[in-house]
């Protein structure tokens, strides 16, 4: 099961979560090879290999079924799991970013971008979890990075709706959390939009108490690196593969 290729969602409890998508799948011994010539430098090079590199990791590798989370949860104190709900075909940076993000990383040929929705082990909270692909080089990623770094209201990742999960009714209103960063190893950026399951709207605060007992930002960056983690490792582990 690749990125690029058709994938079958993972199932939640008794429901089972059955789709797809198909685009842009090559085969890997076509995309993994050594682009040794396009860089003056062995990071130049990697990014470059990157760029393509990407469509043979499997999704699993990135976007796990099952994400047993080391950040605890914020009544409780322990760990929590989170189960994929949903694989997003691979989509451009105006339909996954708001305008302000859009534009920001589109300066960086952005695209494409890859997401998932996740769901809390009690269905209480929903994210959209992704990473988008960028054509930079190494110092063009640090000045993304930069840029990202920190809290922006204009830089927010959309959310993700998917029929007949705890996320049917998670749109953009819904978002109460969000986490958005260039990675400074890989041409990538990672990104999670969290809301509650019921659907409420972020313009019905429940106050800033609930949502820190919510853990709903902890989760938006928790999530959030951990695709980046998984991304940045697998990019990593095929470029080793081929020095």
């Amino acid at each position: 099961m690749r990125l690029a290729a058709a994938v079958a969602l993972a199932a939640l409890g008794t429901g089972a979560v059955a789709a797809g998508f198909v685009g842009m799948a090559l085969a890997v011994s076509g995309v993994v090879q050594p682009l040794r010539e396009a860089g003056t430098t062995a990071a130049e090079q990697q990014f470059t290999f990157d760029r393509s590199a990407w469509r043979a990791v499997a999704v699993d590798d990135v976007f796990p079924p099952v994400y047993h989370s080391p950040a605890p949860d914020p009544l409780l104190g322990t760990v929590r799991d989170f189960t994929r709900i949903g694989v997003a075909p691979a989509t451009d940076c105006r339909t996954a970013f708001d305008p302000g993000l859009a534009r920001l990383l589109s300066a960086h040929r952005c695209g494409p971008v890859l997401r998932v929705d996740y769901t809390d082990a009690t269905r209480t909270l929903v994210a959209t979890v992704g990473v988008a692909v960028l054509g930079t080089g190494p110092e063009d990623e640090l000045d993304v990075h930069t840029a990202t770094a920190g809290h922006h209201d204009d830089l927010r990742p959309r959310a993700l709706a998917f029929a007949g999960t705890p996320a049917a009714g998670f749109g953009d209103t819904q978002r109460v959390a969000f986490h958005v960063l260039a990675s400074t190893k890989a041409p990538v950026v990672d990104f999670a939009a969290v809301g509650f399951s019921d659907g409420r709207p972020a313009s019905a605060d429940p106050g800033r108490d609930a949502l820190d007992q919510s853990g709903a930002q902890t989760t938006a960056t928790d999530l959030g690196d951990m695709a980046a983690a998984r991304i940045e490792e697998a990019l990593s582990e095929l470029w080793a593969r081929q020095r």
